[in-house]
């Protein structure tokens, strides 16, 4: 059976490897509720959020932050996007959010109650990335003015401006919203929608409309249109105006304000920190709970607030529910998503570990490992896993954490079930004309991090290929071992020896260990010889371009034999051992001293120390 037909979804189709909160598309949307995944970590935070928000219906609340932390990757921004959709209870074609989430808590219909339960609510939900929606100088009140636009921009105001913005809420107040729009469109010739991004340039039509829709004098509509301090806000002033919009709605009705990555924006800065902290301590205490904050950071709150402690906790007070994410359930998330199997390719599957099981066991013996890793347990996992093997989850992720740690440009490189996603799919859709026999090398992977490399790393590997294609001396297995080498070259978990590497390369069930050690061991050596590698002990290591330059000169430093010699004796005799005479009962014997059948110093032709 061909790879590619064992699966239960199409190992082509296009998954998003980065969840971005500003999709919109219906398509993206229907994939990622249909998709989500659901792991064993998710549902304990789901269950700690709604037990919270539940509450708050029945018992107004100040505590109305939530934090959500986790590394690259983690899933913050998918979980956050689920949220929102979950809360608003979005309809995606003809299907609502809740319903589409009832089949994933089948296991646990308590949980799904709690959920149902909190969806039946009004909700409103404002989702954004910060870093995309703030504006270019973060002074103070940065987070305040990103929480204004939007507000005012959900309310079908141009928040960009903020001047605009409160001049159309103040006419929508006066409930002429209509008949501004249309003295403007009658004197520009053009809708007030498309011209007021433009507000600056066309003070020519827009006077003459405030004086004839709001009763204003020529004067004053002058005066309002070019006085600049109009442009600012206080936090007052918008939990007054949030306060308002949330009055008009029936008891149940909630605003959840949803920002993507709060803890990169406002980083270690005091001001805007305070400039957050004071923000969400007003609306909760002004709004009872009526609107909520959900943030998300790389790190934990408190991580954040490290610098001035003190100062800070009434912030922490403030996001009481705190839930961290990590990538741990990476293998979990993959097998569902994109390695799920048809139940005929199961079958047969299974039937294929049951014949192979011994030499299954004998192929994934690692020799001089630290960590647990491993093959294959059983049967189940085989059929689970296939074509990977589970020691290759957790080595990516260690993979991925080393290369951004070690700069190699790779630091906006997303860590965990993401771009490992991409990863894993990419690896299936190379492979997938082979047969149930057939697995992924560990070098399939390199292409997934090939892009986020420093120059100086992908340039060893580009000449090395290009060697290949020309038939210089090098072969494209070398090619091969040498990302394989470059992958696992900060990995201490796996020492790269050359047992290890056959290991690693293995790309099929039946493959024959000692012919594969033998043709690995080829490689390894044109790679040594062409100064691709280096070698220290049994285990071989990637030379970036410097190390290569290093390793040419340490190669043709030509050390004399006789200075080799004397610098051992000079050891021996001058450090370790530096008796110069045998005593024997009460009489002293002078004796030769040699290494490596050289005399040292003088001869005298009686007894030697060898």
């Amino acid at each position: 059976m061909m790879i590619r037909d064992m699966f239960a979804d199409d190992i082509n189709r296009k998954i998003n490897g980065v969840i971005k909160v500003d999709q919109a598309a219906e398509d993206v949307i229907e994939q990622e509720l249909n998709e989500y995944v659901i792991t064993r970590e998710l549902k304990k935070h789901f269950i700690t959020f709604f037990n919270y928000y539940g509450d708050a219906f029945d018992q107004p609340t100040a505590d109305m932050g939530v934090w959500i932390s986790g590394f690259f990757g983690s899933g913050k921004s998918h979980f956050l996007k689920m949220l929102s959709y979950l809360l608003e209870n979005k309809e995606v074609k003809g299907i609502r959010s809740v319903e589409r989430f009832r089949k994933k808590f089948e296991d646990d219909p308590a949980t799904f109650m709690l959920i149902d339960r909190a969806t039946k609510g009004q909700m409103e939900t404002i989702l954004f990335n910060i870093d995309i929606e703030g504006f270019s100088n973060k002074d103070k009140t940065a987070v305040l003015r990103v929480f204004a636009k939007m507000f005012y921009s959900h309310l079908g105001f141009y928040g960009e401006n903020l001047k605009v913005a409160m001049m159309e809420r103040y006419i929508d107040q006066q409930g002429k919203t209509e008949e501004f729009r249309r003295v403007f469109e009658e004197k520009k010739g053009k809708s007030w929608l498309e011209m007021r991004r433009a507000f600056a340039f066309n003070g020519k039509f827009i006077i003459p409309t405030l004086m004839e829709v709001l009763d204003m004098s020529e004067d004053d509509a002058k005066a309002w249109f070019n006085d600049k301090t109009t442009t600012e806000i206080s936090i007052a002033q918008l939990v007054e105006d949030m306060k308002a919009y949330v009055d008009t709605k029936p008891s149940n009705f909630r605003l959840l304000f949803m920002i993507d990555e709060v803890g990169q924006y406002v980083g270690t800065d005091t001001d805007m920190l305070l400039n957050l902290q004071s923000l969400t301590e007003k609306i909760g205490s002004e709004c009872e709970g009526k609107i909520w904050v959900i943030c998300t950071g790389q790190e934990a709150i408190d991580e954040i607030i490290k610098v001035r402690a003190d100062e800070f906790s009434r912030i922490q007070a403030r996001f009481k529910t705190r839930l961290s994410l990590s990538s741990s359930s990476v293998d979990e998330v993959i097998q569902k998503r994109i390695l799920k199997k048809k139940s005929e390719a199961a079958k047969e599957l299974e039937g294929v570990y049951e014949q192979n099981d011994s030499v299954l066991r004998n192929l994934f013996s690692f020799s001089g490992l630290i960590l647990d890793i491993k093959g294959y347990s059983g049967p189940r996992e085989f059929t689970e896993n296939f074509p990977f093997v589970p020691y290759q989850f957790i080595i990516m992720q260690k993979v991925f954490a080393e290369i951004r740690k070690h700069g190699n440009s790779g630091k906006h490189l997303s860590g965990g079930e993401r771009s490992m996603l991409s990863g894993f799919q990419e690896a299936v859709q190379k492979i997938q004309e082979k047969d149930e026999y057939a697995l992924v090398p560990f070098f399939r992977f390199y292409d997934t991090v090939h892009t986020f490399l420093d120059g100086s790393i992908r340039r060893v590997i580009e000449r090395c290929q290009k060697a290949a294609d020309n038939g210089d001396g090098i072969e494209q297995q070398d090619v091969d071992v040498l990302k394989l080498l470059y992958l696992i070259r900060y990995i201490d978990d796996i020492p790269s020896n050359l047992d290890n590497i056959v290991i690693l390369m293995a790309d099929d069930i039946r493959v024959d260990k000692i012919i594969m050690r033998e043709n690995v061991r080829g490689c390894l050596d044109r790679l040594m010889s062409q100064n691709y590698i280096g070698r220290t002990g049994d285990t071989y290591n990637f030379l970036t371009d410097e190390e290569q330059d290093i390793q040419r000169e340490i190669k043709d430093t030509n050390v004399d034999t006789a200075s080799i010699v004397e610098r051992i004796a000079q050891m021996i005799y001058g450090d370790i051992f530096t008796t110069k005479k045998f005593r024997y009962g009460k009489y002293d014997f002078a004796f030769d001293q040699m290494v490596d059948g050289i005399t040292v110093g003088a001869a005298i032709g009686g007894m030697c120390l060898r």
